[in-house]
């Protein structure tokens, strides 16, 4: 229920204005990606703060480093293959997402995202609860669970 007040709350917020002033126009939007999220999630944020949207591209053979981020996450795989490692899984399993699939990753869970394709991957990420002006990645050093 929360992350749904905020994301209404930060569209109204965005929108507001330009829909006062012009009220009588029609509305157009544009869907930019959508993913499937094969698991229940919920995020808490408890205080005002920033809602994010970025666009990643992760050219083969590229990745993140292992990070962790300040604010939950919610990510679409525009094109292309991400595969994701856990930080916290000893048989460092990969995860591959999919165009047209998604994720979410809690903030301060460590993990490595990386192409292991051939073509470039695009990501849409959706930071939810970031202090305004904040970095949202954080490196780290790799936890050791993988042999990268």
């Amino acid at each position: 229920m929360i992350k749904r007040l905020l994301i209404a709350a930060t569209l109204l917020a965005a929108l507001g204005g330009a829909s006062r002033a012009q009220a009588d126009q029609p509305v157009t939007e544009t869907v930019l990606g959508a993913g499937a999220i094969a698991a229940p999630f919920s995020f808490d944020i408890s205080s005002p703060a920033d809602v994010v949207v970025a666009k990643a591209v992760v050219q083969p053979g590229g990745n993140f480093g292992w990070h962790y981020h300040r604010a939950a996450v919610a990510a679409v795989v525009q094109s292309g293959t991400l595969t994701l490692y856990d930080g916290a899984d000893r048989h460092c399993r990969p995860q591959r997402f999919t165009a047209g699939h998604g994720f979410v990753e809690q903030r301060r869970h460590v993990h490595l995202a990386r192409n292991e394709g051939r073509t470039p991957v695009v990501v849409l990420v959706t930071y939810l609860g970031l202090r305004h002006g904040v970095d949202p990645d954080v490196p780290v050093a790799a936890p050791g669970n993988c042999p990268f």
